[in-house]
């Protein structure tokens, strides 16, 4: 129920986006319109809405992040070229009130991060050339499921800065992934486009920790309480911006 709600969400921010966004040209516009082709280097650049599929998906809330990669199309291979991928997700993040000295003169925060880190290269194809690009694409690379810990602490004054420190990783799962996917650019500019895409990210079975799970013991210990062990998958819905070097046809 919860991915069927996701997907209901998806679909209208998509819609809506379209409608909003792009301002639609006339067929004379069109007509006269010089045709624009995928062919050159597409950067791209984005928000991240994750939501996990099945027991992990029950587990966790769903996550942020970010999105940043390129794709490059040589003229020699018309519409298809090498996508590369970096991604970076929280899944679930808490804070946890403590002292940070003894005796407890500093007051501050222990904050746990369960994160998601994901690299990946293959092939997208462009199915139209021209303003609006619809495009397919699919990704295969090491992915890793990590939890950190880090102190933060903030002054007790309006103006102070909050200060962390390094985060610790308590537990660490890296694996082969792979992703596909499909999207639409849509360039309101000679070199700016905004791009929306939906993906589905296939991590295989993964251990990794959930909220709640790395305890924080009254004696100064931290130990893992409930190491999760199933299907780690999720649906990503991605909107950002792509820059490109457009070839004109």
């Amino acid at each position: 129920m919860k991915n069927e709600r996701f997907n209901q969400v998806v679909v209208i921010a998509v819609v809506l986006g379209l409608c909003v966004l792009i301002p639609w040209p006339s067929p004379i516009e069109a007509q006269n319109a010089p045709e624009r082709g995928p062919t050159g280097l597409n950067i791209h650049t984005a928000f991240l809405k994750s939501e996990g599929l099945h027991q992990f998906g029950e587990l966790s809330d769903g996550g942020y992040g970010a999105n940043a990669g390129v794709t490059w199309m040589p003229s020699t291979t018309g519409n298809v070229g090498l996508r590369f991928d970096f991604s970076y997700t929280v899944y679930g993040s808490e804070s946890t009130p403590t002292c940070l000295t003894t005796p407890c003169w500093i007051e501050g925060d222990l904050v746990t991060r369960n994160n998601i880190f994901q690299f990946g290269m293959g092939p997208e194809w462009t199915m139209s050339n021209g303003p609006i690009q619809p495009y397919l694409y699919a990704t295969a690379g090491p992915s890793s499921f990590f939890t950190t810990l880090e102190a933060r602490h903030c002054g007790r004054r309006v103006y102070d800065d909050c200060s962390e420190t390094n985060p610790d990783t308590y537990q660490s799962d890296w694996g082969l992934a792979w992703n596909a996917g499909g999207g639409l650019r849509y360039h309101f500019s000679e070199f700016f486009g905004l791009d929306l895409s939906y993906t589905y990210q296939h991590h295989g079975v993964r251990d990794y920790l959930v909220e709640g799970d790395l305890a924080l013991n009254d004696d100064g210990t931290i130990t893992i309480d409930n190491l999760r062990h199933s299907r780690a998958n999720s649906l990503v819905f991605q909107i950002g911006l792509n820059i490109n070097v457009p070839q004109w046809g």
